[in-house]
C-alpha cells in the first residue's frame, strides 16, 4: 500500500522522490519542473534530506563557465540524426514552457544544453547537439511567452555523457535545462 501511495504521489508530481543524479526525465509535470529548477525550492528539499528527481547538485560550473544553480536532464526525443522534435518531445517541452512561465521561475535565466551520445564524429555531434538545443529553444519561444533573453543555448555534443561506460546509450542524448545562478 505504501509503495502504491508513493507511486501515485510521484505520478501526480506532488512530492520529490529520491533519485540518482543520472536520472533523465521522460515525463515531468510543470510543478515538478518548477521545484527542480528553482534553486530556493531545491535547496529547501535538499535540507530536508530529499533529492528532486532529475535535479543535480547545486553550484555546478559547466564547460562554458556558466555557474548553475539547478539542473534537470530531460529525455527530449528527436528524429534519428536530426533536430526534429517528436510529439513526445513536444509534450515534455510543453510542460517545460508552462514551468518557465510560472511566477516561481520568472526571475531566472536558463541554459538549454543539447547533448548527444558518442556515435558519430565529435564535430557532427557538436553540430547536432547545437541544432537540438536550438530546436528545443525555438519550440519554447514559439509556443510560450518567454523572454528570449532568459534562455541561453549551449551545445555539449558528446563531452558530458551521463553514462560514460556506455557512450552510445540513448539516455546520453538529451536536453539539459539549468538555472543560471543570479
Amino acid at each position: 500500500m505504501v509503495c502504491f501511495f508513493k507511486s501515485l504521489v510521484f505520478s501526480l508530481g506532488l512530492l520529490p522522490v529520491a533519485a540518482s543524479a543520472q536520472d533523465v526525465l521522460t515525463t515531468a509535470t510543470p510543478d515538478l519542473l518548477v521545484r527542480s529548477l528553482n534553486p530556493v525550492l531545491v535547496q529547501r528539499e535538499k535540507t530536508r534530506g530529499l533529492k528532486i528527481v532529475g535535479a543535480k547538485d547545486l553550484e555546478q560550473v559547466n564547460s562554458y563557465g556558466d555557474t548553475l544553480a539547478a539542473t534537470v536532464n530531460l529525455a527530449v526525443n528527436f528524429r534519428f540524426g536530426s533536430a526534429e522534435l517528436t510529439p513526445q518531445a513536444e509534450r515534455l517541452l510543453d510542460n517545460v514552457g508552462m514551468a518557465l512561465q510560472s511566477s516561481d521561475l520568472k526571475s531566472y535565466r536558463f541554459v538549454i544544453g543539447g547533448h548527444t551520445d558518442a556515435a558519430g564524429s565529435d564535430a557532427d555531434n557538436l553540430d547536432l547537439s547545437r541544432a537540438r538545443a536550438a530546436s528545443a529553444t525555438q519550440y519554447l519561444l514559439a509556443h510560450y511567452q518567454i523572454d528570449p533573453r532568459r534562455l541561453v543555448l549551449r551545445a555539449f555534443g558528446e563531452t558530458a555523457l551521463l553514462f560514460p561506460a556506455d557512450p552510445e546509450d540513448g539516455r546520453n542524448r538529451r536536453v539539459e535545462i539549468s538555472t543560471l545562478k543570479q
